[in-house]
C-alpha cells in the first residue's frame, strides 16, 4: 500500500519521491473544488466547439468524433484554456511548494489532458513523449507529472497502475528505438520492470489527492474491469523548469505567469 502524505511534510515526501519516483498528498483540494472543476468540465464538453481531444495521438475537435469516439470520450487538450480553475489547481501551492523544493526553480506547467474515463494506457515513460513545440527544448530532468484525482479510483475503474522505482532504470525510447510501435513498447517496459524488481502497483485513490510521479517513472492507466464503464475522473498536468524569461516559442500560444509558476494557453482562448 502506498504511504500518503500531508501537503506539509515536504522534506520525508521529496525522500520518498526520489527512492521511488513517485509521492501521494492527501487533501490538497476539496471535494467542493472537485465538483466545480467537473462541473465546468462538463459544460464545456457539452457547449464548447472549440474544445480539443487527443484520439490515439491525433488532435480533434468534438464535431470530427465519431459516435464511438463520443462515448469513450477521449482525453481532453488543455482544458486551462477554457475552465479558470484549471490554473488553480495546477499551480497550487501544495504542487509548486513540492516542485521547487525537488528541483530548487519554479514549475512551468507545460500541458494538461483531463480524463473522464481511465485512459487504459499501456506501461510508459513521459521523458521523451512531452515535447509541446510552443515550450521548445527544456531540461527533461526536470520533467514532472500530478494526477489529480477527482473522485475515488480503484481497480473497478481502472485505477492508475505504478512501477515504484522505474525512474532509475535507463531505459529505450519509443521513438528511436522501436519506431514507434507502442505495443512492443509496452512489452519492453513491463519486461524491465519486472526484471529489475520494479512491480506493478495500483494506486487507490481517493479525491483531492494528487500523485506527483518522475518524468522517466513508468504508469500506466488500469484496465477497467466493471460494466457499464464506471467513471475515473482526473486531471494530469506535465511540469519542467523552463527559463523564466523565455516566452512562448510559437505565435499561436501564450506562457501567462500565474501564483507560484506558470503555464501555457492558446491565445486563441483569450481572444475568444
Amino acid at each position: 500500500m502506498q504511504r500518503k502524505f500531508s501537503v506539509t511534510d515536504l522534506p520525508d515526501a521529496v525522500d520518498y519521491f526520489n527512492q521511488r519516483g513517485y509521492v501521494v498528498f492527501r487533501d490538497v483540494f476539496a471535494s467542493s473544488v472537485a465538483e466545480d472543476f467537473w462541473s465546468d468540465v462538463e459544460m464545456n464538453i457539452r457547449d464548447n466547439a472549440n474544445l480539443q481531444f487527443s484520439v490515439y495521438g491525433k488532435i480533434m475537435r468534438q464535431s470530427e468524433l465519431s459516435d464511438a469516439d463520443k462515448a469513450a470520450l477521449p482525453r481532453v487538450i488543455d482544458i486551462q484554456g477554457h475552465v479558470p480553475l484549471a490554473a488553480h489547481l495546477m499551480l497550487c501551492g501544495p504542487i509548486t511548494s513540492f516542485l521547487k523544493r525537488l528541483y530548487g526553480k519554479r514549475a512551468t506547467c507545460l500541458q494538461t489532458l483531463t480524463y473522464k474515463f481511465s485512459s487504459e494506457q499501456g506501461a510508459h515513460s513521459d521523458r521523451h513523449l512531452v515535447s509541446p513545440p510552443y515550450v521548445g527544448e527544456y531540461d527533461r530532468s526536470t520533467l514532472a507529472a500530478a494526477w489529480f484525482a477527482f473522485e475515488p479510483s480503484g481497480t473497478a475503474n481502472g485505477a492508475l497502475i505504478v512501477y515504484p522505482g522505474s525512474h532509475k532504470l535507463s531505459k529505450k525510447r519509443l521513438d528511436t528505438d522501436f519506431g514507434n510501435d507502442y505495443g512492443a513498447y509496452v512489452k519492453y517496459l513491463e519486461l524491465l520492470c519486472a526484471d529489475a524488481g520494479c512491480r506493478a502497483e495500483s494506486y487507490e485513490a481517493q479525491t483531492g489527492e494528487v500523485l506527483i510521479w518522475h518524468g522517466d517513472f513508468v504508469h500506466a492507466g488500469g484496465p477497467v474491469l466493471q460494466s457499464p464503464r464506471p467513471t475515473r475522473k482526473s486531471l494530469v498536468c506535465h511540469y519542467a523548469v523552463v527559463p523564466e524569461d523565455r516566452p512562448s516559442q510559437t505565435s499561436d500560444w501564450l506562457r501567462i505567469r500565474c501564483l507560484q509558476g506558470s503555464y501555457y494557453i492558446p491565445a486563441a482562448s483569450i481572444i475568444s
